[in-house]
């Protein structure tokens, strides 16, 4: 199977549609793990995408679903234990050194869906290797620090867009030439890795959202070890309270290939 993670940002869309058109090799399908904390974009995009795919026989779209939202409310992870898997900001009290806690909400909230799924579409039971297969990233060739082999059992990661020598520019002008306007950044509205301006644009236009942010940054502040205080913003100051100014240069984005794209 050549299966396409669909992370519904410019890249991994823009791989998606490119597969469905032809210009590339066609994928069996494609795969949305959604968190449960996109933003509103994005989900409007899915939509749009899953209509445009009835009417112009694209590669079919599964869309797997945890609550990554509702589980740091409780401070928990997708497995119930008390703890918080995304890379929040954390200031050790006896250093005072910036650090931010280990990433985990990737393998739990997009890696293992997908997995699960391609366990599921091949028929394999849950104690059982999945068959060999192809799992297509959307990074593009400015972005090809971002490559690694996978790590997962008969998953083998493949990069259509690098190997086509194909930008995210690229990957933008092909959307804009479609008409898929205004296609954002994949990541949760909570992620610590926005950029100030990234952070800007949810409070202004989209309130619901920001005051899941909100919500978010107040819920984490007693999560660290001891008494050291965590925080969504890197500044380690609450998120409501922090003047965004648009300047500060865009924070790495996870390095794994399955959000940003």
């Amino acid at each position: 199977m050549k299966i396409i993670s669909l992370g519904l940002g410019v890249q991994s869309t823009a791989l998606y549609l490119m597969s469905s058109l032809g210009y590339i090799d066609r994928a069996d399908c494609a795969i949305f793990a959604d968190p449960g904390a996109e933003h509103p974009k994005t989900y409007r995009l899915l939509e749009y995408l899953q209509e445009w795919s009835e009417y112009n026989d694209g590669i079919s779209i599964y869309t797997e679903k945890k609550n990554l939202y509702k589980d740091l409310l409780k401070g928990t992870n997708s497995t119930g234990q008390n703890f918080i898997p995304i890379p929040a900001f954390t200031e050790s009290k006896n250093c005072m050194v910036r650090s931010q806690l280990i990433r985990q909400c990737t393998n739990e909230y997009k890696i293992t869906l997908i997995k699960n799924k391609i366990r599921d579409l091949q028929g394999v039971k849950t104690n059982k290797h999945t068959k060999p297969c192809e799992l297509w990233l959307g990074i593009s060739l400015d972005e090809i620090q971002r490559m690694k082999e996978s790590k997962i059992y008969n998953i083998k990661y493949i990069y259509p867009l690098i190997d086509k020598r194909i930008t995210r520019s690229d990957c933008k002008k092909f959307l804009e030439e479609r008409s898929f306007h205004g296609v954002v950044k994949s990541s949760c509205v909570f992620c610590p890795y926005k950029s100030n301006a990234q952070w800007k644009e949810l409070k202004e236009n989209h309130p619901k959202e920001w005051a899941k942010v909100i919500k978010i940054d107040k819920s984490i502040r007693n999560s660290g070890t001891e008494n050291d205080k965590v925080f969504l913003h890197r500044s380690l100051t609450p998120v409501d309270k922090v003047y965004l100014q648009e300047d500060q240069e865009e924070l790495f984005m996870c390095e794994e290939g399955y959000c940003g794209v």
